[in-house]
């Protein structure tokens, strides 16, 4: 008796199946190496540097300034800017007092420890010194002047009263774009001489001294001196008076370490050193 052996069709075809699997799975392996050979290789990106950080520039304030015949020395308050004092050689000393604000309350000037002359300064609703009256070392008034500012807070004119509360004197200030008196156009007595001023591009040497322009607005040329650059020149019309030329040398930190200052035949040299403020 023939017997029929009858295997069910999964049974045949999975050894086929399993044959198939095996190379599909081989070729698959294959491509993946040849990819994983052809695959150019990516360099690994180095982590980028972080940057350094551009180093501030020093801010300084003179410490001391030498002529042939005199020595004048600043003094400031701690490691401040605020200026303290003034001391000089031949026995003039000039003391700076301030107000909790740091705004000027009263200025001293003393020659040969004596009282010689002193200022009170008055503010405004804005915080702005509008008044300086002046007085002799007995406390004798002696006028006062009156501030006024332009729209950018730079004193722009001053008038100058006697003890008869009459104006003899008024000044009116111009400034270029960076800040520097360029022109200053003094009245007295109904003749006006007008004093106008080039700058250097470099930092000035009382740049960084808060009010130096008010504290010495009785000293002439004050605005201009005392301004952001340094002058190379003033010059006055109408000529009477003889103008003046300015040339400097300069610290590794573009700061003038000397000048000198011609007017007409006479020159006066100048050495200056200074203190480094540290930052806040």
């Amino acid at each position: 008796m023939n017997r029929k052996i009858i295997f069910p069709i999964g049974t045949l075809l999975l050894p086929l199946f399993l044959v198939v699997l095996c190379f599909i799975l081989l070729g698959y392996g294959c491509q993946k190496n040849e990819e994983s050979v052809l695959a150019p290789t990516k360099d690994k990106e180095k982590p980028k540097e972080p940057e350094k950080p551009i180093p501030a520039k020093p801010v300084m304030v003179p410490s001391g300034i030498t002529t042939t015949n005199l020595r004048t020395e600043f003094k400031y308050e701690g490691e401040t800017s605020r200026l303290t004092e003034i001391t000089q050689s031949d026995g003039r000393i000039t003391k700076f007092f301030y107000r909790p604000d740091g705004t000027p309350l009263t200025y001293e000037y003393y020659k040969d420890n004596k009282l010689q002359q002193y200022l009170d300064y008055f503010l405004n609703k804005e915080g702005q010194i509008y008044k300086i009256s002046l007085f002799d070392g007995k406390s004798t008034s002696s006028g006062y002047y009156s501030i006024i500012y332009n729209e950018e807070g730079q004193i722009s004119e001053v008038k100058k009263y006697g003890v008869n509360s009459k104006i003899f004197e008024e000044e009116k200030i111009g400034y270029d774009s960076l800040g520097n008196a360029n022109s200053i156009a003094v009245t007295n007595n109904g003749k006006t001489t007008t004093r106008s001023s080039t700058y250097d591009d470099r930092a000035g040497i009382y740049q960084h001294i808060p009010y130096l322009q008010l504290f010495l607005l009785t000293q002439q040329q004050s605005s201009m001196i005392f301004s952001k650059s340094n002058p190379l020149q003033i010059d006055y019309l109408p000529t009477a008076v003889v103008g003046s030329v300015y040339t400097y040398e300069y610290n590794t930190n573009n700061y003038p370490s000397s000048l000198s200052r011609k007017q007409g035949n006479a020159i006066e040299t100048m050495k200056i050193t200074y203190k480094t403020i540290k930052p806040k």
